[in-house]
């Protein structure tokens, strides 16, 4: 079984690529800056790490004892794991913290360390999503089984006319099943599908080292908590669960601003495993920037604020995104491609809340 393979235009809109490549590599050029992060992302790095070890620690050596600090602990460490997501190995995993590989490889991995697994999230992200934004069948972003409705080509279902209102309360348990059995069959699948090959591990290999990774993230996240902590067991669990809510609800919330909007959410003409558009406007097309100025949201997510970027450009460091988006519009506007943004994270929810009752009463 192998995944369809969709083939862009390479001559449409390619004087609008080449220039915009062209600017872009200029301004790098004449600033004389690497690509890749600089002092202010290690900064942001330890930050995000601490945001998630700095709790922990104050419960497990007994420095917060009160139930409710408690449960304001694991929800400080959710915060932590989805800013770590979006903001660390988010780079990393696309070659854009560091000119050196192994650095790279090393921080890609910190996904392992909160409960997922760099392998699956490469093939699931960098080659299936970044290539097939949006496209039904082939982006597993855009595809939440049949609870949800993100996508036109999906079949509508009676119940789907609520999801507006349910969404959001879904979208805090993202997390969940990926950390617990979404890896171990996903891994499965995708040699199923022939998108593990070329990998530096053969596959029972990379299986082992997940199951080893995963029983050492359960045994620190939760059986050793249980062990030391002055609470009953399940009261841990649902400290740890609260934790993922947070971060499930983060990570899901940030990807739909991104994607599942008014601009993006349109039927995709695919004609004999063809489409007409550029792979570059394509991008454009089906991503949305949104609160751009806002530097606390732009900090924390990693820049996902500036998705169109990232889908461009993902092999360079978030810390640039702000600078090239104003490279990005007006080469966009130039050349009379189109360039979604959204000017405030509160009206990116309220246009992504009016898509959700499109998408679950339109057919």
């Amino acid at each position: 079984m192998k995944v369809q393979h969709i083939q862009f235009s390479r001559e449409k809109n390619a004087e609008f690529v080449a220039e915009l490549k062209r600017r872009v590599n200029q301004y790098f050029k004449e600033k004389g800056i690497s690509k890749q992060a600089n002092f202010k992302m290690v900064l942001k790095t330890i930050s995000m790490i601490a945001l998630l070890l700095v709790p922990y620690a104050l419960m497990m050596f007994g420095v917060v004892s009160n139930i409710w600090a408690h449960y304001l602990m694991w929800a400080i460490m959710g915060l932590g794991v989805s800013g770590i997501g979006m903001s660390v190995m988010h780079d990393a995993n696309h070659g854009a913290y560091s000119k050196n590989r192994t650095i790279n490889r090393v921080v890609g991995r910190f996904i392992d360390l909160v409960g997922g697994n760099a392998t699956n999230w490469k093939i699931q992200h960098n080659l299936l999503h970044h290539t097939y934004t949006n496209i039904h069948g082939l982006d597993q972003d855009i595809n939440a089984g049949v609870v949800l409705r993100l996508s036109p080509e999906q079949k509508r279902r009676k119940f789907h006319k609520y999801q507006h209102i349910y969404a959001w309360f879904l979208y805090g348990l993202m997390t969940l099943p990926w950390m617990t059995v979404k890896d171990f069959f996903q891994m499965v699948e995708f040699r199923k599908k022939n998108l593990n090959k070329g990998r530096s591990r053969k596959f029972w290999q990379e299986y082992t080292l997940m199951v080893a990774i995963k029983i050492f993230y359960y045994s620190y996240m939760v059986v050793l908590p249980i062990i030391i902590l002055p609470f009953a067991w399940w009261q841990i669990i649902l400290g740890f669960v609260l934790m993922h809510y947070v971060t499930g609800g983060t990570l899901a919330t940030i990807f739909q601003l991104a994607h599942v909007m008014p601009e993006t959410m349109n039927k995709l003409e695919i004609v004999d495993n063809s489409m007409e558009e550029n792979w570059f406007v394509h991008q454009l097309e089906t991503t949305t920037d949104f609160a751009r100025n806002n530097w606390l949201i732009s900090w924390y997510i990693g820049g996902l604020n500036f998705q169109v970027e990232h889908h461009l450009f993902p092999n360079i460091c978030h810390v640039h995104y702000k600078r090239l988006s104003q490279i990005v519009e007006e080469t966009a506007r130039e050349y009379g491609v189109v360039y979604n943004n959204i000017p405030s994270m509160m009206r990116a929810l309220i246009e992504h809340g009016k898509v959700l009752k499109r998408l679950g009463t339109v057919a």
